[in-house]
């Protein structure tokens, strides 16, 4: 009896799943199912467990990068687009510990408070603020993202909305990650911020950050 020849709908499936990315994997579902569908169908063809395994494969992986996005929206998507304004507003209820847990590293509690109160009788109450869409060039060397898509250093330019004035320029210091003994180490925090005011000066934290480090 002549072997059945194998379901290339089956071959297919099985060679987007292991393509290890989301379009491929859900391609690989949705092939997989049209090849069980056909095999089934005409009987002249084999390969039905090679079609499952597609499914599972492609399940899998579709599941580890809808999880993978979540978290990273939630993590650092969301704080590239609100962390230093959080960080104020957390500050001016009186909760530095939260304040202080959006920088790379931690400084004195006098310091803080210092930057806080300048902001405070300055501006007011911050009420708003996001990301500076009206740039047009872009902060972020090419070679410098991760996967792509994600600064791994960058000067991240705001606009914050106070009660006593809009429109305020804030530049933060954003670092995805920092090499710690030669090694590259997740930390998703600002190492400093800067609230640009032409007027009455600039007001910066950390105060003792080199102007190096601030690009001036």
């Amino acid at each position: 009896m002549q072997r059945k020849k194998l379901n290339p709908w089956s071959v297919v499936a099985m060679l987007c799943a292991v393509g290890m990315c989301p379009i491929f994997s859900i391609a690989s579902i949705l092939l997989g199912i049209r090849a069980l569908v056909d095999i089934k169908a005409k009987g002249d063809t084999r390969g039905a467990g090679l079609a499952w395994a597609a499914i599972l494969v492609g399940s899998l992986v579709t599941g580890l990068w809808g999880g993978g996005m979540l978290w990273w929206n939630i993590n650092v998507r969301s704080n590239i687009e609100q962390g230093p304004i959080v960080a104020i507003m957390y500050a001016q209820e009186d909760k530095l510990d939260l304040f202080e847990e959006a920088l790379l590293m931690s400084h004195s509690q006098v310091e803080a408070e210092q930057f806080v109160n300048n902001v405070q009788q300055r501006y007011g109450k911050l009420l708003s603020g996001g990301l500076n869409q009206s740039m047009t060039d872009s902060p972020v060397d090419g070679n410098n993202l991760f996967f792509g898509m994600v600064p791994i250093e960058a000067e991240l330019s705001y606009i914050l909305h106070f009660e006593h004035k809009k429109d305020v320029h804030l530049i933060a210091n954003f670092n995805l990650f920092r090499t710690v003994d030669e090694k590259s180490q997740f930390t998703n925090k600002f190492s400093w911020f800067r609230i640009e005011d032409s007027d009455l000066g600039d007001l910066i934290y950390p105060a003792t950050i080199e102007e190096s480090e601030r690009g001036e």
